[in-house]
């Protein structure tokens, strides 16, 4: 689960994440864009959005894909350092706010039948490698997708 979320994060987590980079400062494509993973005990996706406007919405979604497809080309120790501190400190922000910690502990209790500590957490997060998420990518790579538009004409789907 830490190296699918590290990916993610990677590709979507705060305004220094590929997608945010990508597709929103350095285009200007849109002004929300992100990816987000939903997990259950033997399977996982990973949710894309964009909102952009008509005119942009192919090239968005183009730089989109491609920003996917690159995350197996490798990640930089800048990336995965932001990613590890993104994560530590969502841990504080979670203690909170009660809705968050809840969700957190039912989370826990789903996939492991038991709670995680706070110092295992950081455990795995220090343990988080670029060599590990991208291992985890070879392994899962991105498959079965599906594409959903909203807008007056379908896009394409570029390989």
């Amino acid at each position: 689960y830490f190296d699918a979320w590290g990916a993610v994060s990677v590709l979507s987590g705060g305004s220094s994440s590929r997608l945010f980079t990508e597709v929103r400062e350095k285009r200007g494509l849109c002004y929300s864009v992100y990816a987000t993973l939903h997990s259950l005990k033997h399977a996982a996706r990973v949710l894309c959005y964009a909102g952009s406007t008509v005119e942009r919405a192919q090239e968005t979604l183009d730089v989109m894909r491609q920003e996917i497809d690159r995350l197996k080309d490798g990640i930089g120790d800048d990336e995965l350092a932001r990613c590890k501190a993104r994560a530590k400190s969502s841990l504080i922000m979670q203690q909170e706010s009660s809705s968050a910690r809840a969700a957190s502990l039912v989370g826990d209790w789903y996939h492991l039948r038991r709670v995680t500590t706070l110092e295992e957490l950081h455990r795995r997060i220090d343990g988080l490698s670029v060599r590990g998420i991208l291992d985890h990518l070879r392994e899962f790579p991105v498959r079965n997708t599906t594409i959903l538009t909203l807008g007056p004409a379908p896009l394409e789907v570029r390989s």
